[in-house]
């Protein structure tokens, strides 16, 4: 099984990173077009206490899963439950699901996350990974090989002689 890897450069220094790949994923993520949702949460609606606002995300994700992928909320349910893999967001646009998750650095994905994501795109989901990496790295997006973790380079930035030989 193979995912796409988006590499996405700091634009300044942060002092607290803590959370910070998640904050600055969701925040292009939604300047794309993008809704998101938590992908651990959605299994918020059995809960007996949700706000209000919450109870209303969840509920229309759940009708525009049931609405574009019939009987597969019940087995994202089952999968977030049981397996703890599921990618940070779930993403929706133009009738489209994708899943991204959310790694700062050199993170690796977690075993619980190799094990989920193949399920996830037999299931026919779209599943990225989005990185936040320093400004000097060069890649930019890559194919990652799960089962044996090897990278196959896809975009690197383009350089300033690069562009003036085009």
């Amino acid at each position: 099984m193979y995912l796409t890897v988006y590499y996405i450069p700091l634009r300044r220094n942060y002092k607290n990173r803590v959370g910070l790949s998640e904050k600055l994923i969701k925040q292009r993520l939604q300047k794309q077009g993008w809704e998101v949702w938590r992908g651990g949460a959605i299994n918020i609606l059995r809960m007996d206490e949700v706000y209000p606002n919450v109870r209303f995300r969840y509920q229309l994700l759940h009708h525009l899963l049931d609405k574009y992928h019939p009987k597969k909320r019940e087995y994202l349910e089952y999968l977030c439950a049981v397996h703890h893999g599921m990618p940070d967001f779930i993403c929706f646009r133009h009738g489209q699901f994708k899943f991204v998750e959310c790694k700062l650095g050199h993170e690796q994905l977690s075993k619980r996350q190799k094990k989920c994501i193949p399920l996830l795109q037999k299931a026919g989901f779209e599943v990225e990974v989005h990185k936040i990496v320093e400004h000097c790295t060069k890649i930019r997006e890559a194919s990652l090989n799960i089962t044996n973790g090897k990278k196959t380079i896809k975009a690197r930035q383009l350089t300033l002689t690069k562009k003036l030989m085009s």
